[in-house]
């Protein structure tokens, strides 16, 4: 297994604390809208205002190339954020296998085998 943050896209974010806000797969792709955490060491990180315990980011996490893709736990309902949006829980892990991924969370478990990932930051 190889961390998370030894995939380019993800060497500078903290994933543990970012929050899943829709997750859409289609044939080939597979993408979650996320509020990321941000490292000290990512070009555009701030340091977090009063209220915030880390750097959020919202982002859109995508996984391209996809061959294979199973979904299992699904179908809980998201929480409701304090900014009122809906959100899917963290990721409690993400693990990296060669062109395997293994992401769970509240969202359930989602197994991959793709492209790396890319993350693309929208504010």
């Amino acid at each position: 297994m190889t961390d998370y943050w030894s995939i380019p896209a993800l060497e500078n974010v903290y994933l543990e604390d970012s929050w899943v806000l829709s997750i859409s797969a289609q044939p080939g792709s597979l993408v979650l809208a996320v509020d990321v955490v941000l490292r000290e060491q990512h070009p555009v990180y701030r340091t977090p205002a009063a209220e915030e315990q880390y750097c959020y980011r919202r982002g859109i996490l995508r996984f391209d190339g996809v061959s294979t893709l199973s979904w299992a736990e699904q179908g809980a309902p998201p929480a409701v954020d304090a900014t009122g949006q809906p959100d899917f829980g963290s990721f409690d892990k993400f693990e990296v296998e060669g062109a395997r991924y293994r992401l769970s969370g509240d969202f359930g478990l989602i197994v991959l085998e793709a492209d790396p990932p890319t993350l693309e930051l929208t504010e």
